[in-house]
C-alpha cells in the first residue's frame, strides 16, 4: 500500500510538470558585439575607438573626442544626430578612408522630417594637428557641418548638403577639394588673415551664398561656382584674387552680378575690396566635385 501511494504521488508530480505553465522563451544574451544600434548620450571617449558599418550610431547631446584620443569612423558607417547634438574634436577624428572610396560614411539627422540646423555639427577645437581627415562622407542637416578652428584637416571627396553652413574655416590651412557643396545656406565661410586654406576642384552650387570670404589669402581655383544666389561675397577691405573658376557664364557682367564686393554701388556700410575673377574658366570644370555620385544611392 505504501509503495503504491508513493508511486501515485510520483505520477501526479510528473503530470503537473507536463501540464503546468510552459517555460518562457529566452534568447541569447545581447552583448555589445551584436547590438546593431548604439545610442550615445553626452558621450566622452576615454580611449581610441573605431566605429564600424555593422552598427548605426545615434548621438544625443555632446560627443567629445579629448586630446590624445582618436575616433575612426569606418567607410559604410551611419551616424545619426539628435536635436542640437554636437561633436567636439580636441583629439583626432578620421572619417572615411585615406585611400580609394568604395563606401560612404553618412552623418545625418535623426529626425523623421530632417531639416538644416537639426544638429549643431562637428567642431574642431584648436587641435593644431594635421592628422584628422574627412574623406568619402555625406554630411547633412547641420547648423555648421564642419566648424574648423586653428587646425587643418583635409576635406576631400565628400558631399555636404542641406546645412546652414557646410564648412567654416577660422585660422585654418585646411585643404577642401573634390567635394560637392550644394543646397546649403552658405557653402564655405573663411576667416583669418595669416592662414592659407586651399579650396580647389569643388562643385559649390545651389547655395544661397557659395563662399563668404574674409580671408583673402585663400586659394580658390578650379571650382564650379554656378547656380548659387551669390557665388561669392567678400566681407573685408582687401582685394581677393580667384582666377580659373567656372561661374556659370562667360559674360563678365553676369559673373559680376553673382559677386558681392566693393564694385557694388549699394555697399555703403563698410569698405570692401574687389574680387579679381579673371581669367575665368570658359566651360564647366569636368573633373571638379564629388567623384562617386553612384554611391549616394546606397545610403541608409
Amino acid at each position: 500500500m505504501e509503495i503504491r501511494f508513493i508511486y501515485c504521488l510520483l505520477i501526479l508530480g510528473l503530470s503537473l510538470v507536463g501540464t503546468g505553465c510552459p517555460p518562457q522563451e529566452t534568447s541569447n544574451p545581447v552583448t555589445p558585439e551584436n547590438i546593431s544600434e548604439v545610442v550615445l548620450e553626452n558621450y566622452r571617449l576615454t580611449e581610441n575607438e573605431t566605429w564600424e558599418p555593422e552598427k548605426t550610431y545615434i548621438v544625443n547631446g555632446t560627443l567629445e573626442i579629448p586630446r590624445d584620443i582618436t575616433l575612426n569612423i569606418s567607410p559604410g558607417t551611419t551616424v545619426k544626430f539628435g536635436r542640437n547634438a554636437l561633436v567636439t574634436v580636441k583629439g583626432i577624428l578620421k572619417i572615411g578612408t585615406p585611400s580609394r572610396v568604395t563606401q560612404l560614411v553618412h552623418l545625418t539627422s535623426d529626425n523623421i522630417g530632417p531639416a538644416s540646423g537639426d544638429w549643431n555639427g562637428i567642431f574642431f577645437d584648436h587641435t593644431h594637428d594635421l592628422e584628422s581627415f574627412i574623406r568619402g562622407a555625406v554630411i547633412e542637416y547641420a547648423t555648421i557641418a564642419l566648424d574648423i578652428k586653428t587646425t587643418s584637416p583635409t576635406v576631400a571627396e565628400c558631399t555636404l548638403r542641406f546645412n546652414e553652413t557646410a564648412i567654416a574655416l577660422d585660422g585654418s590651412d585646411a585643404h577642401i577639394r573634390y567635394n560637392d557643396i550644394i543646397d546649403n545656406d552658405i557653402g564655405i565661410s573663411t576667416v583669418g588673415r595669416q592662414t592659407l586654406p586651399r579650396i580647389e576642384n569643388n562643385n559649390i552650387a545651389k547655395n544661397e551664398t557659395g563662399i563668404f570670404c574674409e580671408n583673402v589669402q585663400s586659394t580658390i581655383r578650379h571650382n564650379n561656382l554656378n547656380a548659387n544666389v551669390f557665388a561669392l561675397r567678400l566681407n573685408v577691405k582687401f582685394d581677393l584674387a580667384v582666377a580659373n573658376n567656372w561661374w556659370g557664364s562667360t559674360d563678365p557682367i553676369e559673373i559680376a552680378d553673382v559677386i558681392i564686393d566693393g564694385a557694388d554701388p549699394g555697399l555703403i556700410a563698410k569698405q570692401i575690396g574687389t574680387v579679381l575673377y579673371e581669367p575665368f574658366a570658359e566651360t564647366r570644370i569636368a573633373e571638379a566635385g564629388f567623384p562617386y555620385p553612384t554611391l549616394l544611392t546606397g545610403l541608409k
